[in-house]
């Protein structure tokens, strides 16, 4: 077996939380292709930043399945003030310390994944150590997303160093894996080379979903439902007020948390449908499937920034396909997989009516409908979302940076006189 380390400062198993499980799922099918990953995280969870390890050790190892963790001791915060910078800094100064990986078995690969690209530079810097290739994985554009989301000035000093850090990521990378599909166009506008780029979406494992029992909906009645974080990235507030007008006789059930929720109860409240919205807080992961089938239909919405310009990859809209429910999308992204698998209806981003009127639409709909929509959308996950399908593209991933590192070996080799 050949051994990965993954650094995801973020990283999670199902059982802690509903996000951040990407690399737990993808690491289950490294195995069947010949790799043994370990996963190196933080001690903290998020977004609520809690601490894992309740004792005052630097380090904590736990082992789920086939998947081995270490997660590495950073300060618990709230929120995304100085203290969450702090426990960036904190995560990335441990793992370049010798004690970060003492112990683990030697890598032939490390991969390198942001969010924040201070994990990713971390794992080059350990990479470039061991003389072993550096896979750059890019959940998010960086500098790029925060600029298209008006949070950072494109001229700023931490604009340019962002940028500075992508470039230098990037030359490093033997591959790049990108969750984004149309991310590739962005990153050879930059000048890499398109060889470079593969494209591992985000996904589920279909199986998850198989054998949680069928529920009544809620009370009888016809219910919607959307789980995720609730921040002003997901539009949450707007999924609200163009759910509105169907309050007299319909539900919307709303799981998780974040930034924005209070701001979107006092949005229920303003709109009086108090007595139509249920707030059920934050689940985990590994309960997804038995609340979805609370649900006739799951609603979610892609705010039009110019972001998503490179694609979507949300975890909650595979989870959706996967409970085989109608799904109701506002999205203006160039791919759509409700669309694509005919799984539900779609209405433009920005556009309130548009959206109440999907919502309508699902509402109305027969039962015999409602059905072929979620056996459609299911079926796509399975053929293109799985994360059985993903984990083996995934590991493709890894092979050809393994086998240019002994390319490049055997050419060195035969140079030398």
């Amino acid at each position: 077996m050949r051994t990965v380390w993954i650094v995801n400062h973020y990283a999670t198993d199902p059982s802690e939380s509903a996000s951040g499980s990407r690399h737990f799922s993808l690491s289950k099918h490294l195995a069947q292709a010949g790799w043994a990953p370990t996963i190196i995280a933080a001690s903290t969870e998020h977004p609520s930043g809690r601490q894992r390890i309740s004792t005052r050790a630097r380090q904590m190892e736990r082992t789920v399945g086939d998947v081995r963790f270490r997660f590495l001791r950073a300060p618990a915060y709230s929120g995304n003030g100085i203290v969450r910078l702090l426990n960036i800094l904190v995560f990335t100064v441990r793992l370049l310390l010798p004690s970060g990986t003492r112990g683990l078995p030697r890598p032939e690969v490390v991969v390198g994944s942001t969010v924040h690209p201070l994990a990713a530079w971390a794992a080059s810097v350990l990479a470039g150590r061991l003389g072993v290739p550096f896979v750059f994985e890019i959940r998010d554009l960086w500098p790029q997303t925060l600029i298209d989301m008006n949070k950072l000035p494109s001229s700023s000093g931490i604009a340019w160093l962002l940028r500075f850090m992508e470039r230098v990521l990037c030359r490093k990378a033997s591959v790049i894996v990108t969750l984004l599909p149309f991310a590739s166009h962005y990153l050879e506008e930059r000048g890499v080379p398109r060889e470079k780029i593969v494209w591992v979406s985000n996904g589920c494992d279909a199986a998850d979903f198989d054998h949680s029992p069928q529920e009544e909906t809620v009370d009888g009645d016809f219910v919607f439902m959307y789980f995720g974080s609730i921040g002003l990235a997901n539009g949450v507030e707007e999924i609200v007020r163009a759910f509105a007008p169907l309050a007299d006789d319909t539900r919307l059930v709303l799981y998780g948390g974040g930034p924005s929720l209070p701001r979107v109860r006092d949005v229920v409240q303003e709109l009086r449908i108090g007595h139509a919205v249920d707030f059920r807080g934050v689940i985990t992961k590994a309960e997804v499937p038995a609340v979805a089938t609370l649900a006739d239909a799951l609603v979610i919405n892609v705010l039009d920034l110019p972001v998503y310009r490179h694609g979507i990859s949300m975890n909650k809209l595979f989870d959706y396909l996967a409970a085989a429910r109608p799904v109701v999308i506002a999205t203006n992204a160039p791919n759509n997989p409700v669309a694509e698998a005919a799984a539900g209806v779609t209405a433009p981003a920005a556009d309130p009516a548009a959206f109440t009127r999907a919502l309508q639409a699902v509402r109305r709909s027969s039962p015999v409908q409602r059905a072929t929509w979620g056996a459609n959308g299911r079926r796509l996950l399975e053929d293109e979302y799985d994360y059985a399908v993903l984990g083996r593209r995934f590991a493709d991933a890894l092979t050809t940076a393994a086998s240019q590192q002994v390319n490049a070996q055997l050419s060195d080799g035969r140079s030398r006189p």
